[in-house]
């Protein structure tokens, strides 16, 4: 197996490379700098195992939600080199990315995730961590005032919090779950090796897209 993945919806640009049972990875935070970033990344890690784009079987990228600007750059990535070398794309959400790379991390198993979407709202999604080790949501994805964060009986409060909405918008998620959360880490970003991880097993049940089909998951 030899999937090529990536994430550019957050502050940085990480790329992670499947080549059989090896995993080649490149993350470096990098604001702004994407663009610049990714194909030499992407070409980096290749170069190191010693693979060209049409030896790989699949490519993966989290498609959002997330900066507007990041998930169009990791869409169009994904669509040109896909359409050039005729490769199934493998979508991942950018929310399950962190939870994976929190669990990866910090093997915290049931997790909040929340981005700040802007305009008073956050990107929320609950994940728990299934028997193989790989994230899998809870209810859904949402895109909604903290106030108005989705609510069940399941949630209690063994759960960790991640992503950057719970540093500007903690005290109000709080609030509305009416629990402290024990666990924190709102700089949590996502890192291609959990898209990788993700990507694996969405590839061995062929749950891909063509490269035209490759595009950016907004929410809104």
């Amino acid at each position: 197996m030899k999937i090529l993945a990536f994430d550019t919806s957050s502050s940085a640009c990480s790329v992670a490379l499947q080549h059989d049972e090896v995993v080649h990875t490149l993350h470096t935070i990098a604001p702004m700098q994407q663009t610049k970033l990714i194909l030499p990344m992407i070409q980096e890690v290749l170069d190191t195992a010693s693979l060209t784009l049409n030896q790989l079987d699949a490519i993966a990228y989290s498609c959002g939600p997330g900066s507007f600007t990041g998930i169009r750059i990791a869409s169009s990535v994904a669509q040109g080199i896909g359409l050039a070398v005729g490769l199934p794309i493998i979508q991942i959400s950018s929310l399950a990315a962190i939870a994976q790379t929190a669990f990866m991390e910090r093997q915290w198993t049931t997790l909040l995730v929340a981005l700040d979407a802007r305009m008073d709202q956050i990107y929320w999604a609950r994940y728990k961590i299934n028997p193989a080790g790989l994230a899998e949501i809870a209810g859904q994805e949402v895109l909604c005032a903290p106030e108005a964060i989705p609510l069940d009986a399941t949630i209690g409060p063994e759960v960790a919090a991640v992503g950057e909405g719970w540093e500007k918008y903690g005290d109000r998620i709080t609030t509305r779950l009416g629990f402290s959360v024990p666990a924190m880490h709102s700089a949590q970003l996502p890192h291609a090796r959990a898209i990788l991880a993700l990507a694996k097993v969405k590839f061995d049940q062929a749950d891909w897209v063509s490269a035209a089909c490759a595009a950016p998951t907004y929410l809104r």
